[in-house]
């Protein structure tokens, strides 16, 4: 295996891939791309979707919903991440805004599969510590149809 240089940018599709993403990490910091998959309309409120590894620092640089199918019903529906660290825990400051993102905003077309209103902590710097999470918001209402994943881009730190 060639070595790792310190900005090695990585794409994770998985918390299953964390491992991976924890032994690049080791030489340095790690920037690169989580992508969970797997969600649904019905994923619940305040659902935990990623935790920092014990061990580790971790900036989010920037956050996107990937619809699949598009997210639709619901009266003025709208979802939104946050993170358990008291800097960033109100809905909408990691992925959807001070409002969340909306149906009209998210729908599942090919020629740009990338969706979200920028958080409203992000443009400051969100950095959370081993143990912080991010969680899922229903914002407004709650989506009856649709399926995405959520991408986080990130730097991975090692705590010192």
């Amino acid at each position: 295996m060639p070595a790792l240089l310190p900005t090695r940018d990585a794409l994770v599709t998985s918390p299953s891939n964390i491992a991976d993403m924890l032994l690049l990490a080791a030489s340095g910091q790690m920037r690169g791309t989580l992508l969970l998959s797997g969600f649904t309309f019905a994923q619940a409120d305040q659902s935990v979707v990623f935790t920092v590894p014990a061990g580790y620092r971790t900036q989010i640089e920037d956050a996107f919903w990937e619809p699949l199918t598009s997210l639709t019903g619901g009266a003025a529906s709208a979802i939104g991440l946050k993170s358990s660290n008291a800097g960033y825990n109100t809905a909408g400051d990691i992925l959807g805004g001070a409002g969340g993102d909306v149906a009209a905003g998210l729908t599942a077309v090919a020629a740009t599969p990338l969706k979200r209103t920028v958080g409203a902590k992000i443009a400051a710097g969100v950095i959370l510590i081993a143990g912080d999470t991010i969680i899922y918001n229903k914002m407004v209402s709650a989506f009856t149809a649709g399926t995405f994943n959520i991408a986080l881009r990130y730097s991975l730190i090692p705590s010192v």
